[in-house]
């Protein structure tokens, strides 16, 4: 255990939480929208819904790799009308960001190996801390997962990146967390499977690196402890 850590930051997918497995809820929340948009007048085909989602899907995520920037589910919204050629009023609007944005509730995402026990000991010991880049889902329904799972009062400090901006790697969504925690980069260790989001965002903001990745055998040299699994926190931190 190295003594200086007085704080850990964990990313929420593939993380604490796994995401689900099938296609399912993307199925689902397609037909929902293209349901919703027939049903108040909007002649579209499922194609180009589907077309929308995808586009918007991949730009917010190149935007979050590439520039560090989030596109929040708002601006998914943008970019899924924008393309498929409607405009919507400000209530009809609503329900098809609510739409667009809870489906996953009806899906939920299942917490990780170990969560439930490395936490409490952790806790014990340390200021904890999520960095998360959410994607569809904000981070307001991801709080309510979390709290439904009775994990959410682990955590001093919960930073979303449709709530502050910028997502990972950036390393400002790591140096606001940082600020929050009230702790020096070099006492805080951050927990991640994404080699470029979680690993080079946190080395970069001068943090210890922790990549779960339980398939992998590279070593990668801006990484500082590779894990298969989150009880193997147990030996780093001394719990």
């Amino acid at each position: 255990m190295n003594f200086l850590f007085k704080a850990i930051t964990f990313d929420f997918w593939n993380t604490l939480y796994k995401p689900p497995e099938n296609e399912e809820a993307g199925r689902k929340r397609i037909n929902l929208f293209w349901d919703y948009l027939l049903k108040i007048g909007f002649e579209v085909e499922r194609k180009q819904v589907k077309r929308a989602f995808m586009k918007a899907w991949d730009m917010a995520n190149k935007k979050q790799r590439e520039e560090g920037i989030d596109i929040t589910p708002r601006g998914h919204l943008a970019i899924i009308l924008d393309e498929i050629g409607v405009e919507l009023m400000p209530d009809m609007e609503d329900k098809a960001y609510n739409i667009y944005t809870e489906t996953l509730l009806d899906f939920p995402p299942v917490i990780n190996d170990d969560v439930q026990e490395i936490l409490p000991r952790l806790k014990s010991k340390y200021k904890l801390a999520v960095i998360c880049n959410t994607g569809i889902t904000p981070g307001k329904n991801l709080r309510e997962l979390m709290k439904k799972d009775g994990i959410i009062d682990y955590f001093d400090y919960l930073v979303f990146s449709d709530e502050v901006g910028f997502a990972k790697p950036n390393i400002e969504i790591f140096n606001f967390t940082l600020n929050k925690l009230k702790a020096e980069n070099s006492c805080v260790a951050h927990i991640g499977d994404d080699v470029l989001t979680d690993m080079w965002g946190a080395k970069n903001a001068g943090m210890t690196t922790i990549w779960l990745a339980p398939e992998a055998d590279e070593k990668l040299s801006h990484i500082d402890y590779h894990i298969r699994r989150l009880n193997e926190l147990k030996a780093i931190f001394d719990i």
